[in-house]
């Protein structure tokens, strides 16, 4: 039996940041979503591996990031999958559970889906909710949306929210430089990182 209308959000979350925090928060307000997944991916495809610190460590920094919002729940799925991370594959596992699938993307995602595995299934299986984060202009998203909706019949809607530039490259580069990044990941999963001596 189904149950309703899930949100996902997916990615390396190599460590998850309050820019992660704040999208999921804004799709969760404007699509009425009761319960967004936080999935971070087993074995990504298109990421260098050598730069990802173990599943246990992010899952846990997942965990801390969204204690505080009670319709966040972290999903292990892709994680507990073997082999590489693909969203196809993760929507056809869960797919008969749920009603709706909405999937969260940043941008750069909506011009990437072309060559990811299996688009058609994906657009056909999800809706996708896209942020924009200030890297593209709206003409330029709404271009490549419409060739989407043509190509695949996709559903494609925009998330309204404030550009928070953070990035996983900058937080790794102020841990090397013995910085704080608390005003970049929060107190907890700043402290778990020092604590278990991660990206340094």
């Amino acid at each position: 039996m189904a149950n309703g209308v899930i949100g996902i959000m997916g990615g390396t979350f190599n460590p998850i940041h309050l820019g992660h925090l704040e999208l999921i928060k804004a799709a969760h307000k404007q699509f009425d979503l009761n319960k967004i997944l936080v999935m971070p991916s087993g074995t990504p495809v298109y990421k260098d591996q050598s730069l990802i610190v173990s599943a246990t460590h992010r899952c846990n920094m997942v965990e801390l990031a969204i204690k505080d919002y009670n319709y966040m729940e972290l999903s292990t799925i892709e994680i507990d999958r073997k082999g590489n991370t693909y969203t196809a594959d993760t929507l056809r596992q869960i797919g008969n559970d749920y009603d709706k699938i909405y999937f969260i993307i940043g941008a750069d995602s909506l011009f990437a889906i072309t060559d990811w595995y299996k688009p058609q299934y994906i657009c056909a299986n999800c809706h996708l909710l896209c942020a924009n984060r200030g890297e593209y202009e709206i003409e330029e998203l709404n271009r490549q949306k419409n060739l989407l909706v043509s190509k695949y019949n996709a559903k494609i809607d925009f998330i309204k929210c404030e550009s928070i530039p953070i990035s996983s490259t900058e937080i790794r580069n102020r841990l090397k430089n013995h910085e704080s990044i608390e005003d970049m990941v929060g107190k907890d999963v700043e402290q778990y990182i020092l604590d278990n001596n991660l990206y340094i």
